[in-house]
């Protein structure tokens, strides 16, 4: 049996981040993520290294008598289930910063997107209708309302790149109030989440997965966004319906939506979003960069 810890790491990463891993222990890639070959494979681990692929709930803890530390490369870890983490004695720590920048560019890359029609435009070229080009108008960013539901750190950072970059106007809802002095970057300004459904042409999601998020933007909450919104998911699948999304965009209800995540990864091949010129969608892979990686 080894003498230095065992890591298990369940992704894969840049050369920088194995190197320090193989450092701190004996560091083992998984070879699936089903839960049958995790319990396997983690059985004499002493940490386990996750992104947000993967299962972490009791049944595994348990097939891993000596795990001493769970280890989140990001921000949400609603696949962890850490209360039981806590119960058998495991810390469960994250790295909230890591991906800040990655997922603000790329939610502003919606935002110009789907402003743009850029899934329109590109379907053209192909076929040989480059003159359709004048049939799509989009619409330039400032001056417009941006709407952040979730002011941590990648809803603040979105919010000052959207206000000092394009001179958008900035609402968020979030339980807890920002300090001014971090409302001032963005000059940002805290209301009900009625109020930014209602006023938002463009509408950004940045909270964490829980019961209270879940579904949030179902059809009552799509049935106050003005016709003209702009709905941009980069925080997790779940906290929007997606049929209740679908629907909108049938009843020219929406102007167009665009996730990086899906309410159930990987989507199947008849996802009601994909496919679809008003919408634009990534494989969660916002934060599948050089820096978060």
């Amino acid at each position: 049996m080894s003498q230095r810890p065992i890591i298990l790491s369940l992704t894969s990463m840049q050369e920088i981040g194995l190197r320090i891993l193989r450092e701190a222990g004996e560091l083992r890639m998984a070879s699936a993520l089903d839960p049958a070959t995790l319990q396997r494979e983690a059985a004499d681990a002493e940490a386990l290294v996750v992104r947000t692929a993967g299962v972490i709930d009791a049944a595994l803890m348990d097939s891993a008598p000596r795990l001493k530390v769970i280890g989140r490369h990001g921000v949400g870890y609603d696949h962890i289930d850490v209360p039981a983490a806590t119960a058998r004695g495991i810390q469960v720590v994250y790295t909230p910063g890591a991906n800040t920048e990655s997922v603000c560019q790329h939610t502003i890359a919606f935002l110009i997107a789907i402003s743009k029609h850029f899934p329109q435009q590109m379907a053209k070229l192909p076929i040989g209708r480059y003159n359709d080009r004048t049939k799509h108008v989009g619409r330039d960013l400032t001056g417009r309302t941006l709407g952040i539901i979730g002011f941590g750190r990648i809803g603040r950072r979105v919010g000052e790149v959207a206000y000092q970059a394009f001179g958008m106007r900035v609402l968020y809802n979030d339980i807890v109030p920002a300090p001014p002095e971090v409302e001032a970057k963005a000059a940002a300004r805290r209301v009900g989440l009625d109020e930014l459904l209602r006023e938002s042409e463009y509408i950004t999601l940045h909270v964490p997965l829980d019961e209270s998020t879940r579904r949030l933007i179902n059809r009552d909450a799509l049935a106050k966004m003005r016709p003209d919104a702009i709905l941009v998911n980069t925080c997790r699948g779940p906290v929007v319906d997606e049929a209740a999304v679908a629907e909108a965009l049938d009843a020219h209800r929406l102007w167009g939506y665009a996730a990086d995540v899906f309410e159930v990864e990987p989507p199947p091949p008849d996802h009601p979003l994909i496919g679809r010129p008003d919408c634009m969608l990534t494989p969660h892979s916002a934060a599948q960069t050089i820096e978060s990686l």
